[in-house]
C-alpha cells in the first residue's frame, strides 16, 4: 500500500472499465479485497474497496522515451468520488496520474516522476 488508510495488502478482483483485461497498469481503478489490515483502523480485513494503482514492477515508458520501473506494486485506497481515504501518500508516483484527474493523490505525494 502507498497510503496510511489502514490496509496492508490487497487482492485485485476486477479492473473497472477494462472489460475482461487480466492485468492492471498504472492509473487503473480496481475493485479489491483487503487481505491484511492494521488493527483498530477504519478499514478491516475482507472489506471490498476501490483503489487506484500508483506503482507497478512492470516498466512504464514515458512519451519522452524514459522508462520507469519500481521495486514494488502499490495502490492507494479511494472512495467513490476518487478522493484518497488516507491523509498521506508514501513513495514516488508517476505523472500520468495527473492526466486522469487524480490530482489530489498527486498533490499528497512526496515525489512525482
Amino acid at each position: 500500500m502507498a497510503n496510511n488508510s489502514g490496509a496492508h495488502q490487497l487482492m485485485c478482483i476486477r479492473i473497472i472499465g477494462a472489460g475482461n483485461r487480466r492485468y492492471a497498469s498504472i492509473g487503473d481503478i480496481v475493485v479489491a479485497v483487503i487481505k491484511e489490515a492494521v488493527p483498530n483502523m477504519s478499514l478491516e480485513r475482507s472489506e471490498v474497496i476501490r483503489a487506484v494503482i500508483v506503482r507497478t514492477r512492470k516498466e512504464l515508458k514515458h512519451s519522452n522515451g524514459m522508462i520507469i520501473q519500481y521495486d514494488d506494486n502499490a495502490a492507494v485506497v479511494i472512495d467513490q468520488e476518487g478522493n484518497p481515504k488516507g491523509t498521506r501518500i508514501f513513495g514516488a508516483i508517476t505523472r500520468e496520474l495527473r492526466q486522469i484527474n487524480l490530482t489530489k493523490i498527486v498533490s499528497l505525494a512526496p515525489e512525482v516522476l
